[in-house]
C-alpha cells in the first residue's frame, strides 16, 4: 500500500493537499521522494525553510538541543535558547519591538495579538483588510478574508471585526485600470468612511494587516497606504499590527516588510521561517505594551519550545551571517528575469515581486493549476495563492544556487507553453 493510500485511510480530509508526493528527505533546495525522484522545492514548505532543507547548522543546533533538553515549558523554567532567540529578534526587528511571547504557530500569534491589543486599549474593535490571511483558528479565521471558504459553515466567529479594502488594483471592482497609488488613496478614503459610518474610532483596538498579502495573492501594499494607516491609528489611539508571518526574515527583502516600507508598527506577529522548520510563532511588541498584558491571561505549554527556539536561532544566524536578507533581492530579480518570456502571454495578468516573493497572476484558476501540475511533472514544486487560486507563487530558499533557481523557473516557463497549447484560449 502506498503512502498516499495509507494516509487517505487515517488522515482527515479536512486538510487540503497541493500534492501527495511521498517525501523521504530534503537536501538544501531539493526534495527526494521515497522512489528517489529529486524535486526542486520552490515553496519552502510555504515560506518556512528559508535556508533550505536540513541546513547543517540548523540540524546541529536541533540535535544538540534535543540531547540536552527537549521540553520543560517556558512558563515553568527558563533555558538559553528561548532567551537568546528573544535577544536576537530584538536586535533585528523594528526599533522598540523588544519583548516577545512565543507561540506554536502563526494563527496562535494572531490570537495573542488580538488579546494584547484589546487588553492594552480596553477596546474591542479590530479592522482588517480584504484579501488577508491570518490563520484558521476561530479568532484568526474571523480576520481572514482571502477566501470565504475558510469561514463557511462555522457560524458566528469573533465579534467586532470589520473589513476594509486592501489596495489591490487588479482586484478592484470599481476602477480596475487604476495604479497602486490611486488604489491606495481610494482604500484610505474607504477606511476613513468606515470610521465615520460603521465603527466609532474610539472603539477600534487595532488595525491588523499583512503588508504583503500572502495567501491573498502576493500583493504588496504601497508604502503610502501603510504610512496612512500608521497616522490614522495614532490619531485615534488604536494599535497597528503587522502580520509578518510570511514576509519576515528576508523573504520580502528586509527583516520585516513594513519597516522596509518606512513604517514602525506597534505589534508584529511572526512564525513560518522563525522556527527554521519547527513549530514556532511569536507576538512581538515594545515592553511598555507587554507590561499592560495581565500576567497569566495568556500563555502556552509548548510555545517557545527549546528545540524550536534552537532551530529558529540557528536559522536566523545563518540568514544574518550569510547576508541572505540582501540576497533576497537578487533571488527575486533572477526569478523575474527568467519569467520575462511570459510577460506578454495573454493568460498572464501581472507578475508581482517584493524581495524574494514573486507571483504570476493568471486570468483563471484552470491555468494556474494546470501549469503547477505540469511543472511538477518536470520536477519543480510550486503552489498557488489568490482568492481563486489564480496566482502561482515562487518562494525559493534565500540561499538557493543560482543555476538551480534559473533552471527551475525555466521549467515553469516551458510548462506554461505546454499548458497554453492544451487549454482553450
Amino acid at each position: 500500500m502506498s503512502l498516499e493510500q495509507r494516509g487517505r485511510r487515517v488522515l482527515s480530509p479536512v486538510l487540503g493537499h497541493y500534492t501527495w508526493l511521498p517525501i523521504e528527505r530534503g537536501e538544501g533546495s531539493w526534495l527526494v521522494t521515497t522512489d528517489g525522484r529529486r524535486i526542486l522545492d520552490l515553496t519552502c514548505g510555504i515560506a518556512v525553510t528559508a535556508v533550505g532543507h536540513a541546513h547543517p547548522r540548523v540540524v546541529q543546533a536541533v540535535t544538540e538541543q534535543a540531547s540536552r533538553l527537549m521540553h520543560i515549558s517556558s512558563g515553568v523554567a527558563k533555558y538559553e535558547a528561548n532567551i537568546a532567540l528573544g535577544e536576537f529578534l530584538a536586535a533585528v526587528l523594528p526599533h522598540g519591538i523588544d519583548t516577545f511571547v512565543f507561540q506554536n504557530s502563526g494563527a496562535e500569534a494572531i490570537e495573542g495579538a488580538i488579546k494584547l491589543a484589546r487588553q492594552v486599549t480596553r477596546r474591542e474593535g479590530i479592522i482588517v483588510f480584504r484579501g488577508g490571511f491570518h490563520g484558521r483558528t476561530t479568532g484568526a479565521a474571523t480576520l481572514t478574508t482571502s477566501k470565504a471558504a475558510y469561514r463557511k459553515g462555522y457560524g458566528a466567529l469573533l465579534p467586532e471585526v470589520h473589513v476594509a479594502p486592501f489596495p489591490y488594483p487588479l482586484g478592484c471592482p470599481i476602477a480596475p485600470a487604476h495604479d497602486a497609488e490611486a488604489c491606495a488613496a481610494h482604500c484610505v478614503a474607504e477606511t476613513l468612511a468606515m470610521l465615520e459610518h460603521e465603527i466609532p474610532p474610539e472603539n477600534v483596538a487595532a488595525f491588523v494587516i499583512e503588508p504583503v498579502l500572502g495567501e491573498g495573492g502576493y500583493v504588496p501594499a504601497p508604502a503610502s497606504f501603510l504610512r496612512a494607516l500608521r497616522e490614522i491609528s495614532k490619531r485615534i489611539g488604536a494599535l497597528l499590527v503587522s502580520d509578518e508571518i510570511q514576509t519576515a526574515f528576508g523573504r520580502s527583502g528586509g527583516w520585516t516588510a513594513i519597516e522596509r516600507m518606512g513604517v514602525v508598527p506597534d505589534i508584529v506577529t511572526l512564525a513560518k521561517a522563525l522556527g527554521g522548520g519547527l513549530p514556532l510563532g511569536a507576538v512581538a511588541a515594545p515592553r511598555a505594551l507587554h507590561e499592560q498584558w495581565p500576567t497569566g491571561t495568556h500563555g502556552s505549554t509548548f510555545g517557545g519550545n527549546p528545540v524550536s527556539c534552537a532551530s529558529g536561532l540557528a536559522t536566523l544566524r545563518v540568514i544574518k551571517e550569510e547576508r541572505l536578507v540582501d540576497r533576497a533581492e537578487d533571488v527575486g530579480r533572477i526569478v523575474e528575469e527568467e519569467l520575462a518570456p511570459i510577460r506578454r502571454d495573454p493568460r498572464v495578468r501581472e507578475i508581482r515581486r517584493i524581495g524574494a516573493m514573486v507571483a504570476v497572476e493568471f486570468d483563471d484558476k484552470a491555468t494556474s493549476k494546470a501549469v503547477t501540475a505540469a511543472a511538477l511533472e518536470r520536477n519543480v514544486l510550486l503552489i498557488t495563492c489568490g482568492s481563486h487560486d489564480q496566482c502561482v507563487r515562487f518562494i525559493p530558499p534565500l540561499n538557493i544556487a543560482e543555476a538551480d533557481l534559473r533552471g527551475g523557473v525555466g521549467e515553469f516557463v516551458t510548462s506554461l507553453q505546454g499548458v497554453r497549447e492544451a487549454l482553450p484560449a
